[in-house]
């Protein structure tokens, strides 16, 4: 089933960042095909599959009791079944330290309408809450 623009802006935006502000596991869990696969180009991270982005997801939301996803710039191909979106993002673990940065990811879904594939480019180095899941 394609998604039209509304609703893979839905899917990005409103399911999946906003899900995980509000820290919405299921949510988040909901956006993914079974096969999904979520990589950093500019590390090592690489989650292949809803088990481990589950096991990813727990301790990326464990880690940051603040995570805040807002500023969203996107670019929307209906025709592709694609989004990209460059976001700023703010990630504050329990004691506190805040990190920031402005981030762009690249988001695939298939022909069930949830995401195969997310592609993500990080503007800041990325280590705890990411190690968990990733091969």
């Amino acid at each position: 089933m394609a998604l039209d623009r509304e609703a893979l802006l839905d899917l990005a935006i409103n399911q999946y960042f906003i899900g995980c502000n509000n820290h919405d596991l299921d949510a988040v869990m909901n956006t993914f095909a079974d096969d999904c696969v979520m990589w950093f180009p500019a590390s090592t991270f690489r989650y292949d599959g809803k088990a481990p982005l589950l096991t990813h997801f727990k301790d990326f939301l464990g880690t940051f009791p603040t995570v805040n996803f807002h500023d969203f710039i996107n670019t929307v191909d209906p025709e592709s079944q694609s989004i990209t979106s460059r976001f700023k993002v703010q990630l504050i673990d329990e004691a506190g330290e805040d990190v920031v940065m402005r981030n762009c990811n690249f988001f695939y879904v298939n022909d069930d309408g949830l995401f195969n594939e997310i592609v993500i480019y990080n503007t800041s180095p990325i280590q705890k809450g990411f190690e968990a899941g990733s091969d």
